[in-house]
């Protein structure tokens, strides 16, 4: 991201503190502790040290924006990354180690909560695809997209914007087997945010149906869950071609 030093932290975050902020139950601490080895605040991005004024939307507003570190001892389910994103008030760029040797990259725009004065809560996760090398040519683009200077600078809310634009244009390049492209405009941006999360629904419903033909001892049923996952994944190709 070729952040200046002035953004830089570089501190270790306990795991302690991970779970009082981010864990409401037992089940959520023994996650924690399960998956997380480490977990490091880098930087921060704020007017002071970016240089880029905060968001001043009144219902998403973005005073600063966090930039994380996590070593996981496991792959990381979606989760344990929300407990992150949720246990810091700010929106957070969470780039996290994988065991394989990969990095995976999530982001959580925020919003307040309806009953909860000045809480924010997680509006939705964005994980992108994970990266490891050798990294094909829309991995180096995503990366070199992620560089500071090219960032949307408006505002803090434009640039968090922007880089959850570019995590769903790596998404959709994996998908469509297209080269990584950015979305022309704010419409474009939001059809391909519903493209994908029609995708990700259709590709649940593709592995159950699947699942369930495999299971089916009757020979009817079992033609007919077939018949389904076949149509679901006609639906899927067509999708894919979609996002190119």
């Amino acid at each position: 991201m070729a952040l200046p030093a002035a953004s830089r932290i570089n501190r270790r975050i306990p795991k302690t503190v991970l779970s009082e902020h981010g864990a409401s139950t037992a089940a959520q601490r023994k996650l924690i502790d399960r998956t997380v080895e480490r977990l490091d605040w880098l930087a921060t991005l704020s007017p002071a040290t970016v240089g880029i004024a905060a968001g001043a939307d009144e219902e998403r507003p973005v005073p600063e924006v966090q930039l994380l570190m996590l070593d996981a001892r496991a792959d990381p389910t979606q989760p344990l990354l929300t407990i992150i994103h949720r246990a810091i008030p700010y929106p957070l760029i969470l780039l996290t180690r994988l065991p394989s040797g990969g990095v995976r990259v999530s982001l959580a725009p925020l919003r307040p909560a309806e009953r909860l004065h000045e809480k924010m809560v997680v509006d939705r996760l964005v994980v992108a695809p994970d990266l490891a090398p050798p990294l094909d040519a829309s991995d180096d683009a995503f990366v070199g997209s992620l560089y500071l200077g090219g960032l949307p600078r408006v505002d803090l809310g434009a640039l968090y914007e922007g880089l959850v634009q570019r995590v769903e244009a790596l998404a959709a390049a994996r998908l469509s087997g297209s080269g990584f492209r950015l979305p022309s405009d704010a419409a474009a941006a939001a059809a391909r945010r519903d493209d994908l999360a029609r995708h990700g629904q259709l590709e649940t419903a593709w592995i159950a149906a699947r699942a369930a033909a495999r299971k089916e001892k009757r020979l009817a049923h079992q033609v007919a869950l077939a018949e389904q996952a076949r149509t679901l994944e006609k639906e899927l190709k067509a999708l894919a071609s979609r996002l190119a």
